[in-house]
């Protein structure tokens, strides 16, 4: 009984210097011989290396932070421009990603508008839309479309396609799910 209330003493001497739970303090002990001090210096060395791992992890996301933010992707559509860092673009798909209704609308719809999307960084820039939309028009020539009647085609769909109501055009449902009605 005594040994165990030596045991339970030193543990409380190793936790009130280190902030460290009972299993820690008493491995700790194991560990050291029973020596309070070698079992702090212990605490102290794992504690050493737990950091120097979580450093060099800060270390190595912020050395890809820096690479992956010199790269913009430029979204251009009808001669304007749009720029946004490349991290910020793949965070807002993965975000996209869980709706994928929502990501395959999204990407149809810039590749039947015409938005051209690079990526480009320092020395480099990479074509993603243009190269699709090729493929696309070779398919649609195997099946003996034209590059110009599916050009037609996917300008009529898009031009069909309104986002707001012109002011003076009527309610096409005749009041039916009007407000006023509500």
């Amino acid at each position: 009984m005594e040994l165990q209330n030596e045991m339970l003493a030193k543990v409380d001497e190793v936790r009130k210097r280190k902030k460290v739970t009972y299993e820690a303090a008493k491995n700790a002990l194991d560990q050291s011989g029973n020596d309070v001090l070698e079992a702090v210096i212990y605490l102290e060395n794992m504690k050493e290396e737990r950091f120097d791992e979580i450093r060099d992890y800060k270390d190595k996301t912020v050395e890809s932070i820096r690479k992956t933010t010199s790269e913009m992707v430029d979204f251009s559509y009808k001669g304007q421009s749009v720029e946004a860092p490349l991290p910020v673009v793949a965070i807002g798909t993965l975000l996209l990603a869980r709706k994928p209704k929502i990501l395959l609308g999204a990407l149809g719809a810039l590749f039947l508008f015409g938005v051209d999307v690079k990526v480009k960084s320092d020395h480099r820039e990479i074509e993603l839309t243009k190269p699709l939309r090729a493929k696309f028009f070779g398919m649609a020539n195997a099946f003996g479309l034209s590059k110009v009647s599916v050009s037609r085609k996917m300008d009529d769909f898009t031009s069909k396609i309104h986002f707001r109501k012109e002011e003076k055009q009527e309610d096409d449902f005749g009041g039916y799910f009007s407000s006023d009605l509500y």
